[in-house]
């Protein structure tokens, strides 16, 4: 049976020195690579009672075993394929659009306070348009989604800079496509996001979200000085 809706998820294996680089230069790797292991099991478990399939797209391609034994034997894992970032994602979409689904979307995980209600959102506006895409304020996105494969939206993009969404948008267009954008994102990349995470969480404490707590105590943990 095909599968109609698929939310792609990509993620590094946790070595400390291998994730979160720009935040380790501040607050040590190993600490950098708790929190990513944080905001990975907080996505997933945010996404664990969603009405769509999950496919998690993993990187470096030897670790699967040990990624396994981490995300639980149940995850549906698959390597990331590609020599940049543009072709990995455009080869997972091809992968998860060959499985017959009609909307795909992609997140990565340094997006702690991404919630169901986007990701809802995003599926949604899938049913009548071909792509949406939720920007980010470093000038990148932290979702994108498509109702087809077009591989040439990953073409032509100046990855990890912040030209990224304008380029992605000026692809979308050229190529005649509706689009939607979603409301904007922070990633969590260095020292100033880790503070405007923290002045967030203070914000939110308010909604009694248990994973919005759950984050906030395992921060308040790890006694950061980003004060």
């Amino acid at each position: 049976m095909p599968l109609e809706r698929i939310l792609i998820i990509f993620v590094k294996y946790p070595e400390p020195g291998c994730v979160k680089t720009r935040l380790a230069q501040s607050i040590g790797k190993d600490k950098a690579a708790f929190l990513y292991r944080m905001f990975v099991e907080l996505l997933l478990k945010k996404t664990s009672d969603m009405s769509f399939e999950r496919f998690i797209f993993y990187t470096p391609a030897e670790k699967r075993e040990k990624l396994s034994s981490w995300l639980g034997g149940g995850s549906k894992l698959f390597p990331q394929i590609g020599d940049n970032l543009g072709q990995r994602m455009s080869n997972s979409f091809r992968f998860a659009f060959a499985k017959g689904a009609r909307g795909i979307v992609i997140v990565g995980t340094d997006i702690p306070l991404l919630d169901k209600e986007v990701l809802l959102t995003a599926f949604k506006k899938l049913e009548n348009r071909q792509c949406v895409i939720g920007p980010s304020l470093d000038g990148g996105y932290y979702l994108l989604g498509l109702s087809h494969f077009e591989g040439k939206i990953f073409q032509n993009i100046n990855w990890g800079t912040d030209k990224v969404l304008n380029q992605t948008l000026g692809a979308v267009k050229r190529l005649g496509l509706t689009y939607s954008l979603l409301e904007e994102r922070f990633d969590v990349d260095d020292i100033e996001d880790l503070v405007r995470l923290r002045l967030s969480l203070r914000r939110y404490k308010k909604a009694g979200s248990p994973e919005l707590d759950f984050l906030s105590g395992r921060l308040d943990e790890l006694s950061l000085n980003t004060h």
